[in-house]
């Protein structure tokens, strides 16, 4: 059996930061067993009610807490029980070894699979990890950096203060929404809403020594901005930026070299990309770890009308993020909920 520690998705100020901003229309339950078992998740919708994990729709992976095979089946036992007053569940993006997948299927959910997450497991030293690369990347990561050197004057930065975080993230959003304009679309990134919950879970996190905000500047301005997590042990790489106007000069990728050997150097074992195929993830060594998803929908119009809708939706954001993803995208095989229906 599969056991799951919390992710940095279910700490308290990712949650409560997701709450503030986005919480209007929602309501929330918090689920926990005596064995230390617990889940977070929200309801929303005026008249047709459906369940999904608290802070769905911004975070890239879904699950619970647990420790032992008794705690993970009560508190499965209760979020199947809380389903059932919903029109629709939607349990997005489990890791595919959660013993939930099985109780699900005995209970009637619909599994699917979901978008894979490619997670590079890091090894003990820089060297190790450069030797484990594919020869073209292998020298890439090795020269691009010599030659930007050559070209400009090359600074690299974590911040480490409120006011380096608030910097840092001015430029990513600036970044970010520039190189979505130029493919005729806003990015994720664009609304005020986002951007004031991006700064508020980062000035929490860095609080707790739990962000990684890098940035790489040439000549004095921004070129590319990383931004990921650590917890646990683990990073979390949410989201980048770079200019689109030094793509030529590999700015991500040598960026990416900095952030992976601070990563090795402070002894985190994996990194993981989060959701998206894109080729760059594979050519920096990760490996696909697979998710599915557990759908039920009530046998009521109101079941039927959230079935489509969620199916509508998924093909939406599969589409969008295969077109406009950071790089070239392998085709991921994601299902839309089947077309039977399970009674409520």
């Amino acid at each position: 059996m599969q056991f799951s520690a919390d992710s940095i998705f279910q700490t308290e100020p990712y949650l409560n930061a997701y709450r503030k901003y986005f919480g209007r229309g929602k309501s929330w339950h918090t689920i926990e067993t005596e064995g230390g078992a617990q889940a977070h998740l929200m309801s929303r919708g005026r008249t047709a009610r459906r369940l999904e994990w608290w802070s769905a729709g911004i975070h890239d992976v879904g699950g619970a807490k647990y420790f032992d095979e008794e705690s993970a089946h009560e508190l499965w036992r209760r979020i199947h029980e809380l389903s059932c007053s919903h029109h629709a569940s939607h349990l997005a993006q489990i890791e595919a070894g959660s013993p939930f997948i099985e109780w699900a299927r005995r209970d009637g959910w619909q599994v699917q699979e979901a978008e894979m997450c490619p997670v590079l497991t890091l090894p003990a030293t820089w060297d190790e990890y450069v030797r484990g690369l594919g020869k073209n990347m292998r020298e890439q990561i090795k020269r691009y950096p010599k030659r930007l050197e050559k070209q400009f004057a090359v600074e690299t930065h974590l911040a480490q203060t409120p006011d380096e975080v608030r910097i840092a993230l001015d430029d990513l959003f600036r970044l970010h929404g520039k190189r979505w304009r130029a493919r005729g679309q806003s990015g994720v990134l664009a609304t005020p809403r986002r951007q004031k919950f991006h700064r508020e879970v980062c000035e929490e996190f860095l609080a707790r020594d739990w962000l990684r905000l890098w940035s790489l500047k040439v000549d004095g301005r921004a070129a590319c901005v990383l931004l990921a997590y650590v917890y646990q042990g683990r990073y979390s790489f949410f989201i980048g930026g770079f200019e689109p106007e030094l793509m030529r000069w590999s700015v991500g990728t040598c960026l990416f070299a900095k952030v992976l050997s601070g990563a090795i150097a402070e002894g985190a074992t994996e990194f993981d990309f989060l959701r998206g195929e894109e080729d760059y993830k594979y050519r920096l060594g990760a490996q696909n770890r697979r998710y599915q998803t557990l759908t039920r929908f009530a046998d009521s119009p109101r079941g039927r009308l959230l079935k489509r809708r969620i199916a509508l939706e998924s093909t939406l954001m599969h589409e969008i993020h295969r077109r406009f993803g950071a790089g070239k995208a392998k085709e991921a095989k994601i299902q839309a909920p089947a077309e039977e229906t399970s009674t409520a």
